[in-house]
């Protein structure tokens, strides 16, 4: 595929992926959890959401590497026993901060009752989705673009571009989340071109979103028992 060809690809996924994206914020069907530590009053509408993105961030990347899409999973030639016990470190932290928040934002949330409340098949259902839809997503983001822009301009002018849009996503989210974009997106950046493939990232991703909405769901139901006993 011809370097212009390839570049219009990722112009026109990158631009309808953040006018949907940007949508999502408006409707309030973007994420699980609100500021306010509500769950989402629009379920349908959030696995809605991260179906198109399943499909649109997932099926790009894989048209473009398909003739060597699991080579950019993993490279097992690049594994080194002192990177991944570095990396290990890091899932490490990146868990305990998301629990951490995940607990500090519960905090923060109303003894009362939620007038309404999502069912235990929804949440089964949502987690399953988020892990999927953060595959593609990374795959995407920090798999295909992050390498093919790399080749093209270099490592550190790729992580630049590649952070600028992450952090162009999350603009119209809270100051503290476009902040944390940064070093999250740093990190996950070095750890793919240290391992060459995007395997780092995708677990980085999914290991912090799950941790922090998994534990937030279990200190709501030890909340709602409590109210209720």
């Amino acid at each position: 595929m011809q370097p212009t060809t390839t570049f219009l690809l990722y112009l026109i996924s990158y631009t309808l992926f953040f006018v949907f994206n940007r949508k999502s914020i408006k409707d309030g069907s973007q994420r699980l959890i609100d500021d306010n530590g509500d769950f989402s009053s629009k379920p349908k509408k959030l696995l809605y959401a991260h179906f198109i993105g399943i499909i649109w961030l997932g099926l790009v990347p894989i048209f473009l590497i398909k003739d060597f899409f699991l080579n950019a999973l993993i490279d097992l030639q690049t594994i080194e026993i002192e990177n991944v016990l570095l990396y290990a470190l890091t899932l490490i932290v990146i868990l305990f901060i998301a629990f951490k928040e995940s607990k500090s934002a519960h905090e923060k949330k109303d003894n009362s009752e939620n007038v309404f409340q999502l069912s235990a098949l929804f949440f089964t259902t949502y987690f399953i989705t988020r892990a999927l839809f953060l595959f593609s997503y990374e795959l995407w983001f920090r798999g295909d673009l992050l390498f093919e822009t790399a080749s093209a301009t270099g490592r550190p002018l790729a992580i630049t571009l590649n952070i600028f849009l992450y952090v162009l996503l999350h603009m119209f989210n809270s100051r503290k989340e476009i902040l944390a974009c940064i070093p999250f997106g740093i990190t996950a950046c070095l750890f793919s071109f240290l391992f060459n493939a995007v395997w780092p990232a995708i677990m980085l991703h999914i290991a912090f979103s799950l941790a922090y909405e998994i534990n937030f769901y279990r200190l709501d139901l030890t909340r709602l028992k409590t109210l209720k006993s």
